[in-house]
């Protein structure tokens, strides 16, 4: 098969599984939706969560979810007083975070997605040892790569045209400081199918386009990719959990693999 680039990003085209041990991630998240828990809404299950992963997370910020809320033209945040647990862990490159309503599991140091998702298998059966979730709303995996430095010159050769786009157009006097583009769609129907959202381009110095991500100092050219499935009665059970979770990793994998050239390969490490 080859490193080829994939020809759709929806799709059963066969490929050959290539790592990137440089890959441009800022982020890998990995989050669960479900429905409001009585028993989180005392501090006592969150803190036996944390105490049971406390050798691997040992370090917790505690804070208060904020809502904005908008109405008469104005932007106003709300104390929602919704308590958040932040667990991070030693080296602060995994965070498990705790709301009554959500799990979420992020890391900047990615390994490859089975790594990932047994470490979110392993967190959920914490969790699921503590509140007995039934069922989840939605579960979702996104990737965000922030391409920086030499390869900006050159986007074409890194990205295929449909992603590249108005970032690698002709200006003349013009020097383009922002561009991001984004794209939905569903794939399947009913409880198997699911959802995915792309956003790409163009950001500039110090800007940003998610307020939960550091923004950087320089020039970036960014390419987001959340797959999610959602619905009612998505099963909790930590191994479907992880099962759910690799499928969805696989699917953004195959987008990515559609929308970046063998260059872009070769750039981050791979052997290709």
């Amino acid at each position: 098969m080859g490193a080829h680039q994939l020809t759709q990003p929806f799709s059963d085209e066969p490929y050959d599984e290539v790592r990137l041990p440089s890959a441009p991630l800022v982020r890998v998240l990995c989050q669960l939706k479900f429905e409001r828990m009585s028993v989180l809404d005392s501090p006592v299950a969150a803190r036996d969560f944390a105490a049971a992963l406390s050798s691997s997370y040992p370090y917790l910020d505690t804070s208060t979810e904020i809502n904005m809320l908008i109405g008469g033209g104005q932007v106003m945040p709300q104390s929602t007083h919704q308590p958040v647990w932040r667990l991070r862990s030693g080296d602060k490159s995994k965070t498990a975070t705790l709301t009554n309503g959500s799990l979420a599991l992020e890391t900047s140091s990615y390994e490859g997605r089975e790594a990932f998702c047994e470490e979110l298998h392993r967190v959920v059966e914490v969790l699921q040892a503590v509140v007995k979730i039934p069922t989840l709303s939605r579960i979702g995996v996104r990737y965000t790569n922030q391409v920086t430095g030499a390869p900006l010159a050159e986007l074409s050769e890194y990205f295929r045209q449909e992603i590249s786009g108005m970032s690698t157009a002709s200006l003349g006097r013009a020097e383009m400081l922002h561009c991001l583009s984004q794209a939905s769609f569903t794939e399947g129907a009913g409880a198997a199918g699911g959802g995915f959202v792309a956003q790409w381009g163009m950001m500039p110095p110090n800007g940003g386009f998610d307020p939960t991500l550091p923004v950087l100092a320089e020039r970036s050219f960014v390419l987001d990719l959340d797959a999610f499935r959602e619905g009612v009665g998505i099963e909790a059970n930590p191994a479907v959990v992880r099962s759910e979770a690799l499928a969805l990793a696989e699917r953004a994998y195959r987008f990515l693999r559609w929308a970046v050239t063998t260059r872009f390969l070769r750039q981050y490490g791979g052997d290709v």
